[in-house]
């Protein structure tokens, strides 16, 4: 019984050891930074899609604005980044592309986001205009971001998302 107690005691005591080794330094600093939709990465993806799909909560009486924040994930940059936000008209991985009409909501700055010195953080608004009807059909509008910059790299989970809206 003794040996018994010995060998496992000896066994926890090497695992202890070599659970303690320190010399993984992994850091995630990719020379291009990523940059993400914060809307996509707190809510899960819509049934068949690969993105959200947010209601905005239009009527008859008011339209609705939304701001959908952008993450910049990597390493601060010490001057300005311009990234550029796309609708998705034609399609994407799960087959469903923009809906709505384009006099139905507005970008601001027509899709593009700055973000400041030393931030992670930039907002961009979409505004939907007052539904036409309460039995108006229901659009949906996809922003994607422009994956096509060398100063950036869109992130492949969360470079979708989506907003539902009466037109």
């Amino acid at each position: 019984m003794k040996k018994v107690l010995v060998i496992a005691v000896s066994v926890l005591s090497l695992l202890g050891l070599y659970a303690c080794d320190n010399s993984l330094n992994k850091t995630f600093d990719p020379a291009t930074p990523f940059v993400e939709f914060q809307p996509a990465v707190l809510t899960a993806n819509s049934v068949g899609r690969f993105y959200p799909l947010i209601s905005t909560g239009n009527s008859v009486t008011a339209g609705s604005t939304q701001t959908a924040q952008l993450n910049l994930v990597g390493r601060q940059r010490s001057s300005e980044l311009t990234v550029r936000v796309l609708v998705d008209q034609t399609g994407n991985p799960a087959g469903t592309g923009t809906t709505a009409q384009s006099s139905s909501y507005t970008l601001s700055n027509g899709g593009t986001v700055v973000f400041a010195p030393n931030s992670s953080t930039a907002a961009m608004t979409i505004s939907v205009g007052k539904a036409t009807s309460t039995t108006a059909p229901v659009a949906n509008i996809v922003l994607v971001i422009d994956s096509t910059s060398t100063d950036y790299k869109a992130s492949q989970n969360y470079k979708r998302v989506g907003y539902s809206f009466r037109q």
